[in-house]
């Protein structure tokens, strides 16, 4: 959970240029460096925990694809 409260940070100094009103705007470069490495390590905890609960990518992205197309087939057809 630490890590996905990085990224979130990571997004909010892109998108307003820093996390909090007190801090100095960072450089775009900069902000985008730190995104990419949060990324990383969400991807990293992500890998970690499939391997450990023994569930492959394929599976994780064949659910997510079969919610969001439930979700998405439910609000277009309302």
């Amino acid at each position: 959970m630490e890590e996905v409260g990085e990224l979130a940070k990571a997004i909010r100094t892109i998108e307003i240029g820093r996390d909090r009103p007190d801090e100095e705007v960072m450089y775009y470069d900069h902000a985008r460096q730190q995104l990419v490495e949060e990324l990383g390590d969400i991807l990293t905890n992500m890998l970690i925990l499939s391997d450990k609960y023994n569930i492959s990518l394929d599976e994780i992205m064949n659910g997510h694809v079969d919610k969001l197309s439930a979700r998405f087939d439910t609000i277009i057809k309302t």
